[in-house]
């Protein structure tokens, strides 16, 4: 059993966990008091591109926004000011133009300022020299010519300062296909590696002459990379944007670090946000010397301006002008899976200044929004509050608006044959609820391509020679081309057939899809923590999420275990604990998709005998209280095959789900355990049955007629959803 990606040894769980002190710490470098001091210089280069010389190839299309992604948050979270921040995009961002910037913009500094790096666009590979069999990664710049990774290290050596973190959202490795299931590859689509031109030599020779002191010095500061060298870095579309997967994860948990907050379990929760999406294909990482894997426990500082730190939030105002809609939004901190249908009429909390006690509960509802960009009016607060906002205020969800009409998007295969996406999209087209793009053209939750009997064995463990031929069948794939093993079919079957074949997995995919519209552990007015311990003959692995406000619970001791991914192997034994560090009583239900990619669900209940027929009522978890799912410390569930992810949701409400057990009741065929993990049959309704008690809790806060009534209204003060992934191995 092993901790994924950043992280690969317990020691680093260990420190973690385990420090303490006034300051995070970055290497040796006290960032919290660095940046405290008024003489500390801050300093940020930001580069994006997505539109490259036609013989470089395909244009991307979240580069540049994945450079306001970073904008942002430097500015609202780690107090960089505007002049502090240089933009690189597109056209501007030739090689020489990055060079000259690297030296200009860091001219200044001293050895105690401080650096951040981004790069997002293209990345290839170059041999040094034409004698040479070596190859290494480089970074390809809006002129198609390569920046070898080399050269940035001899740039970053020559600085005088240390403290840098490097973040490069691209990849290196062209994988023969520019798709990755629904996502873009960020890898330059050119199956022949490029010569390192003579230019670059020269400048790596001048480099080398004048640094003969340094040459020896590792690459000063942190790397943080979008995937390990052998894997692709992607980039996904959302409605009305796209970006990087890095850049958005990484940004939204800088929105919401805690003072609390270790590097550790900054870059986990990074890591589980792109795994996600993209499942094993990429794997983010951390770097201290090239891009060689760091194994050196490490702290990151929270936001660096200190009195910002115990915030967090979902977005900022960015201007306020006159007019019926007067604010404009920044709404970057949002969770990555509700982008695509988040409404307007949503409500947020204008947050205090720092340092200041609240002047009443300002609020403001989203009237448009387009990608990140949101307008806002007053909702609900005189208008002479008004004249206390000003721009650079953070913002906090309060009301989250959902449609009542939430349709599966199924995106078809680059790979199939003409006539089979034509057929397919046929089929799907008389399946309600469910919409068919192609691949790489629009958003969508999932992929229907081929499955090839290589991609069947290395799923199940099977030996090839007893699979169907190579042609294979068809099946579903997540938006990165990650099998969903319980959509295969048949040899040799029919599109419409297998279309059809799939109904069931489509509802279960949907049904998913609604739950994850519910994820607000960050701005979440409940006090609850779930863990997920993983039990061994050697060892308890712990998998952690909590909200925000139990993080700041009295008497809350610190987070023990992972809040990233794990890869527990099959037949392994694990529980569930659910503690209540809030002050009301709060109910829960646990809801996901196993490794196979079938819904399942722990309802608790107790059996009402006085009625006719029986009902079933849930027991309150009340504050200060806890338990364990399933029920007893002696009982546990066993992890099954086969290898793949499993996603499992912690829905807690601090009223009863009346609707969902009610449904879960009917749908019983046979008496159940009510300590069992439960295949859902109709795990569709049970899904908009939870979503729609949440909305009914939601309503005794506010007005019912404050909202229209096609929408689900959500008041963050009743509800949150703790999100749990790990991969079956």
């Amino acid at each position: 059993m092993k901790r994924r990606g950043f992280l690969q040894q317990s020691a680093w769980l260990l420190a973690a966990t385990t420090a303490t002190g006034t300051g995070f710490v970055l290497g040796d470098f006290p960032w919290q008091a660095a940046v405290a001091d008024p003489l500390v210089k801050k300093r940020a280069l930001l580069i994006g591109i997505n539109r490259y010389p036609e013989a470089t190839g395909s244009d991307l299309t979240g580069a540049v926004t994945d450079v306001a992604l970073q904008q942002q948050v430097l500015q609202h979270r780690f107090g960089f000011r505007a002049e502090e921040m240089l933009t690189l995009t597109d056209e501007r961002a030739t090689r020489a133009q990055t060079l000259e910037a690297l030296q200009r913009h860091f001219a200044d500094l001293s050895s105690n300022d401080v650096i951040w790096l981004h790069f997002s666009g293209y990345g290839s590979q170059v041999q040094p020299s034409p004698d040479s069999e070596a190859v290494e990664p480089s970074l390809v710049m809006a002129d198609g010519l390569d920046l070898p990774l080399s050269s940035l290290w001899l740039l970053l050596r020559s600085l005088p300062t240390p403290k840098i973190v490097t973040v490069l959202d691209t990849s290196y490795t062209y994988p023969g296909n520019p798709l990755l299931g629904n996502l873009r590859v960020r890898s330059r689509p050119s199956p022949t590696v490029a010569q390192l031109d003579s230019e670059q030599r020269q400048f790596q020779d001048q480099q080398r002459s004048q640094q003969k002191a340094n040459l020896k010095r590792d690459v000063p500061g942190w790397v943080i990379s979008a995937a390990a060298l052998p894997q692709v870095a992607t980039e996904s579309q959302w409605q009305g944007f796209s970006c990087g997967l890095l850049t958005y994860a990484l940004t939204q948990q800088l929105w919401w670090l805690s003072p609390e907050a270790s590097l550790t379990n900054l870059l986990t929760r990074t890591e589980q946000l792109v795994e996600t999406f993209a499942g094993a294909e990429q794997t983010p990482s951390i770097c201290r010397s090239g891009l060689e894997r760091c194994d050196l426990p490490t702290e990151l500082p929270s936001p660096l301006v200190p009195q910002l730190a115990a915030l967090g939030a979902d977005g900022v105002i960015l201007a306020r002008d006159s007019g019926n809609d007067p604010f404009k939004l920044w709404l970057g901190g949002l969770p990555l899976a509700v982008l695509n249908r988040y409404g307007s009429g949503s409500v947020f909390s204008v947050l205090p200044e720092p340092g200041t006690p609240p002047k009443g509960d300002i609020k403001l509802q989203v009237r448009s929004r387009s990608g990140l960009n949101a307008t806002a009016k007053l909702w609900n607060s005189p208008d002479s509050e008004s004249s206390e906002i000003a721009p650079g205020r953070l913002l906090r969800e309060s009301v989250r608006i959902l449609p009542r009409t939430l349709p599966l998007t199924v995106a078809l295969d680059s790979r199939l044959e003409r006539i089979e996406r034509v057929d397919a999209t046929s089929a799907f087209s008389g399946i309600r609820d469910v919409n068919s793009v192609s691949a790489g053209e629009q958003p969508a939750d999932c992929v229907f391509g081929r499955v090839r009997r290589a991609t069947i064995a290395q799923t199940y463990s099977t030996d090839l020679v007893q699979l169907p031929k190579d042609q294979g069948t068809y099946g579903l794939f997540s938006v990165g081309r990650e099998l969903i093993p319980n959509s295969i079919g048949e040899e040799d079957e029919a599109i419409k057939k297998s279309v059809q074949r799939l109904v069931p997995q489509l509802q279960a995919l949907l049904a998913a899809k609604w739950l994850a519209l519910t994820l607000n552990e960050g701005a979440s007015r409940l006090g609850v923590r779930g863990t997920l311990s993983v039990l061994d003959p050697e060892q308890s692995v712990v998998l952690q999420r909590q909200t925000r406000r139990a993080r700041r619970a009295k008497g809350v001791r610190p987070l023990t275990g992972v809040e990233g991914t794990l890869d527990i192997p099959a037949g392994s034994r694990v529980q569930y604990k659910l503690e209540n560090l809030g002050d009301r009583p709060v109910y829960y239900l646990l809801f996901g998709l196993d490794s196979s990619g079938r819904a399942v669900g722990f309802y608790p209940y107790e059996t009402v005998t006085d009625g006719n027929p029986p009902t079933l009522q849930q027991p309150p978890l009340n504050p200060g209280d806890s338990v364990v799912l399933p029920w007893t410390e002696a009982e546990t569930w066993s992890v099954g095959r086969p290898i793949g992810t499993v996603s499992m949701k912690l829905i807690c409400c601090d009223r009863p789900f009346g609707q969902a057990l009610t449904l879960l009741a009917a749908r019983q065929n046979s008496p159940r355990n009510p300590r069992s993990l439960t295949p859902l049959e109709t795990p569709l309704k049970v899904a908009q049955a939870i979503i729609g008690d949440l909305h009914r809790a939601s309503l005794r806060n506010t007005d019912p007629e404050a909202f229209p009534s096609d929408v689900y209204a959500l008041d963050m003060d009743v509800w949150t959803t703790l999100n749990f992934v790990y991969r079956v191995v």
